[in-house]
């Protein structure tokens, strides 16, 4: 567990050499189930999530979501997605409503939520309903798993980092029923156990954890109360040649009730909740005998409520609406010391409060109208007022079938963003500053367009389409790869702000892209295929000549493809095999066109310059990579058992993440995160008498 650990380390601290300038740059990164689709909704059970090979070995609804079509990876492993266009901040994810801030584990390399939380996943790309809000480009719901109200079972699984245990049943029978699950990761004692065998890394330390508990209720005849609480950590630590000492991590902690009725035609749903993260990361550096100091934080802490009724009025017809509030507070700040040498003298820069409230106000309403295997349509709109602000959002979705397996559909979106992400670090890390919406940085707009056809016949399922998006108020981080030297705490307060200076730049982006799926279930093969091609791009008026440049993830070409194969199968035992293959355009880089040296008087020491000519200006090479795995699934009365092994990055590509320049080597290297990583899963269902229903869905 710890060599591969640090075999991502490694890959993500040091770059491979090469020999010049941007001509060069080529010579740096040679190589040395079935579908369920909605309109513009993807639903994903955990069966089909445990079918994809991570490099963590841990079943991660993030990463089966990234094999999807209209969404771009970020970095190798990483949990990042950007969604046609949209930055990765305009993405939410929910748990049973509440959003989930910090929600990636062991530096981007797997979520937060162990599969035996998530009883469903469903990823919305468009159409979005009434009670969905705050984001821009698509919504990562999660729906808590059901508690067995009957019988108590359980499990345990290791996998290459984590350990994790669960248990579900019923403390009250037919009455009250629990759902506990919790996993840890031991790679913090690992590292203490080798520290002196990892060459320039030594102090190392990490602390992964995540527990989740809910209690669930029936009061009376169709009416349940159910309370939750979640709580993770991740925290790093590890000191690189003996003079730069690094201290970074984030935490959440979410509590929440949820009142649910239902009685004849009526649904009524009420519920609260508590959530806060913090991010923090620290280093300490000395050079020329100097100590450089750099702390970066950030914190949110929401509460929230809302309310929700929905009206069967005839048959395939309803209509809903509701009301929801959400308070927040933010308080992001950086602290810089210099202690000062012969060259440059000592600055402080210091931590200041920058605390700021925000409230948003919604009322929604749609209504839905579904004639069984012929017309699907669904109107929502919101109102909503934020701080000065009060906007109107509209979406709509279409689906209509024209001739058996063959239908249309379309999907309309006007919506606003009143939370903006600073976004640091493009890999996935649950590091980023999270800021609200105000008169200096306006609500974040998208308007979106898709319209496509549908296939549906026998077995095979196929999916063609085409969107347009236009997004207005995005927000540019200037200094993400170099985020310690800004002085975050007052960047608002700032005289550079609104200049070509500020740390951070307000402007807009367009893309538009088609999109095709397929998919093929049979007895014993299942195919899924992903085909995107897109163009995203952005403008900031005091960026890049007030020229459009690509987005960093604009990856115009990106195919995906799945399959698994049953090799056999009894009434107890199945083994079987799966295999994913992806070819991905690169994605873009910033690279100097030149680089200048100037002699420093009277020491004679050298400094360098760069000379930028556009931004994201260099292509980096296609991505590729293959994932292979077997499972074995054996089921029992009282216990069942399944064990997956694979390999991820099956060709150990060596696939460019960056490219940087050393300043002291004088040369350019590249930075590639992942290697070839064998990845193990195995996990023990214990059972009451005989397999629950739930069970063998899973």
């Amino acid at each position: 567990m710890t060599l591969l650990f640090f075999s991502v380390m490694s890959f993500m601290m040091r770059g491979q050499e090469v020999t010049s300038l941007r001509d060069s740059l080529p010579a740096a990164i040679k190589e040395d189930y079935r579908f369920r689709h909605g309109t513009g909704t993807h639903l994903v059970s955990p069966s089909q999530i445990r079918a994809v090979v991570s490099a963590s070995g841990e079943a991660d609804y993030i990463k089966y979501i990234q094999t999807l079509p209209g969404v771009s990876s970020g970095a190798d492993g990483s949990s990042a997605i950007y969604v046609r266009g949209g930055n990765l901040g305009n993405n939410v994810v929910t748990l049973d409503g509440v959003p989930i801030y910090g929600s990636s584990h062991l530096l981007g390399m797997m979520s937060v939520l162990s599969n035996e939380v998530v009883g469903e996943t469903m990823f919305r790309v468009g159409g979005f309903s009434s009670d969905e809000g705050n984001l821009t480009a698509s919504h990562i719901r999660l729906y808590s798993a059901e508690g067995d109200w009957e019988r108590f079972h359980g499990s345990g699984s290791v996998s290459n980092f984590m350990l994790g245990a669960s248990v579900s049943g019923p403390l009250v029978k037919n009455r009250v029923s629990l759902v506990g699950a919790a996993r840890w990761s031991p790679l913090g004692k690992e590292l203490q156990l080798f520290n002196r065998s990892f060459g320039k890394f030594t102090d190392l330390d990490a602390g992964i954890y995540d527990i989740y508990g809910k209690v669930s209720a029936k009061l009376w005849k169709g009416s349940r109360l159910d309370g939750s609480v979640f709580r993770s950590d991740d925290s790093y630590r590890f000191t690189v040649d003996g003079n730069t000492m690094d201290r970074f991590g984030w935490d959440n902690l979410i509590g929440m009730v949820r009142w649910e009725w239902k009685w004849k035609g009526l649904e009524a749903k009420a519920g609260g909740y508590w959530n806060r993260k913090n991010s923090r990361q620290i280093q300490e550096k000395e050079t020329q005998g100097a100590m450089n100091t750099f702390i970066l934080r950030d914190s949110l802490a929401e509460k929230g409520f809302d309310g929700s009724l929905l009206v069967h009025l005839a048959k395939g017809l309803t209509v809903s609406g509701g009301y929801s509030y959400r308070h927040g507070s933010f308080n992001p700040g950086s602290f810089t010391s210099y202690s000062g040498n012969y060259y440059r003298e000592a600055r402080v820069s210091p931590m200041i409060d920058n605390r700021e409230e925000s409230t948003t106000s919604t009322l929604h309403v749609q209504g839905e109208y579904e004639l069984p295997d012929r017309l699907s349509t669904r109107v929502a709109l919101r109102r909503n007022a934020h701080q000065g602000f009060a906007n109107t959002e509209y979406s709509a979705m279409l689906r209509i079938l024209l001739l058996k397996g063959l239908a249309i559909e379309g999907t309309f979106d006007n919506r606003y963003q009143y939370y903006h992400t600073l976004e640091g670090i493009p890999v996935g890390w649950s590091l980023d500053m999270i800021v609200p919406a105000d008169s200096k940085l306006p609500p974040e707009k998208a308007l979106q367009y898709y319209g496509g056809v549908v296939s549906d016949l026998g077995n095979h399922h196929l999916t063609l389409g085409g969107y347009w998006k236009e997004m207005d108020n995005l927000v540019y981080f200037q200094e993400a790869a170099d985020v310690f030297s800004m002085d975050i705490a007052g960047w608002k307060q700032s005289t550079l702000y609104g200049s070509s200076r500020s740390p951070i730049q307000v402007g807009s982006g367009l893309s538009y892209g088609l999109e095709t799926s397929y998919g093929y279930t049979g007895k014993r093969l299942s195919v899924r295929a992903a085909y995107t091609w897109s163009k995203t791009d952005r403008y900031f008026r005091y960026l890049n000549e007030g020229k459009r440049f690509p987005a960093k993830f604009d990856r115009p070409h990106i195919f995906n493809l799945s399959g698994s194969w049953i090799l056999t199968r009894s009434e107890r035992k199945e083994t079987g095999l799966t295999v994913f293959i992806t070819v991905q355009s690169g994605c873009s880089e910033t690279v100097p066109a030149a680089r200048f040296w100037f002699p420093l008087f009277p020491s004679g020491e050298e400094v360098d310059f760069d000379y930028f000519t556009t931004l994201n200006n260099y292509r980096m090479p296609t991505f590729f990579r293959t994932d292979a795995g077997w499972y074995m699934k054996i089921r029992g009365d009282r216990l069942s058992r399944e064990l997956h092994l694979g390999i991820y990055n099956l060709t150990n590509r060596h696939n460019p993440f960056m490219i940087t320049y050393n300043a002291e080597e004088r040369v350019w290297k590249q930075i590639s995160l992942l290697p070839i990583m064998p990845s193990v899963s195995y996990r023990i269902l214990f059972h009451g008498a005989g397999l629950s229903s739930s069970d063998r869905r899973r």
